[in-house]
């Protein structure tokens, strides 16, 4: 999958529209699959062990107390795994991957003291060559590498892992294979820099990526990769590539929960389907007469 989405309308009124249907079809999902997990185990099969991955980008000052009420949901119903975990999970259990894409001070700010509270472990992966400086007209900004430094505690304990997010932020698709395999290889040196720890884990800009893109993080020395569609993870516990899907501190408390327990792992196929659909009906041209 190469982390295709469903457009967002543009206005207010159509964005809760689009998310509302979503949270309905969603739940929809989750009680089939509910009902089908049930009848497995009635049959006495189990279903693998598998954990959800979640990821946010900004939890900005006056969001920090409902993404604290996020965390106390997240521990009262599930079992909170670090990015790097390589063991069996058990069939059954609910396990979750917390992470933070870009790096923003925000996160690190108002989110992670939340995080640490509960002892919930966190992968952030960061823009190396943006530290300590912003992107596009957004309030926040890049950890700077003091910052980033400043996590050393929190990392030598596992509570903190850091990973990379490339070194600009390019949709790694959209450029050549060698600046691509730069953008891997410098990102990762860059961190490893700053922390003096290897940078092991990484995640693809705006979830895309190719076989080829895979392969490439493979050679630049990558344990694993995640991207930004929803999917069950973990079922191997080696398992390269990782799923996730978005959550932000403003999300309803139904739909951060639906999103904890996998309902929306619908979206992936919705997605495919879509993208089928416009290669099928996009117009031909003709050719000379």
């Amino acid at each position: 999958m190469s982390g295709l989405n469903l457009q967002m309308p543009s206005s207010e009124s159509d964005r809760f529209r689009f998310r509302f249907v979503k949270l309905l079809v969603s739940l929809g999902f989750w009680l089939l699959r509910s009902i089908a997990d049930t009848s497995a185990q009635v049959l006495g099969f189990k279903r693998p062990g598998h954990a959800v991955g979640i990821y946010y980008h900004h939890v900005l000052p006056e969001d920090r107390n409902r993404f604290a009420r996020q965390m106390d949901h997240l521990v009262r119903w599930t079992v909170p795994i670090s990015a790097d975990h390589v063991q069996t999970l058990p069939s059954g259990g609910r396990h979750t991957i917390v992470t933070a894409d870009d790096g923003w001070k925000s996160f690190i700010e108002n989110a992670l003291p939340e995080l640490k509270a509960r002892r919930i472990p966190v992968a952030i992966f960061v823009i190396s060559d943006h530290m300590g400086g912003s992107m596009g007209e957004h309030r926040d900004q890049i950890v700077s590498p003091a910052g980033l430094r400043a996590l050393l505690p929190d990392i030598a304990t596992g509570l903190v892992t850091i990973g990379s997010h490339t070194c600009s932020h390019s949709r790694i698709t959209a450029i050549d294979r060698r600046e691509a395999s730069r953008e891997l290889v410098d990102s990762r040196e860059r961190l490893k820099q700053v922390i003096g720890r290897e940078v092991d884990l990484f995640c693809f800009p705006f979830g895309v990526h190719t076989p080829d893109t895979i392969g490439l993080c493979r050679m630049a020395g990558y344990k694993r990769v995640f991207d930004g569609m929803p999917r069950p993870a973990l079922k191997d516990p080696y398992e390269f590539l990782i799923g996730r899907v978005r959550v932000d501190p403003t999300d309803w408390m139904v739909e951060f929960h639906l999103k904890l327990v996998g309902a929306y792992d619908w979206v992936p196929w919705a997605a495919e389907l879509k993208r089928r659909m416009l290669v099928a009906f996009r117009p031909r041209r003709l050719g000379p007469l």
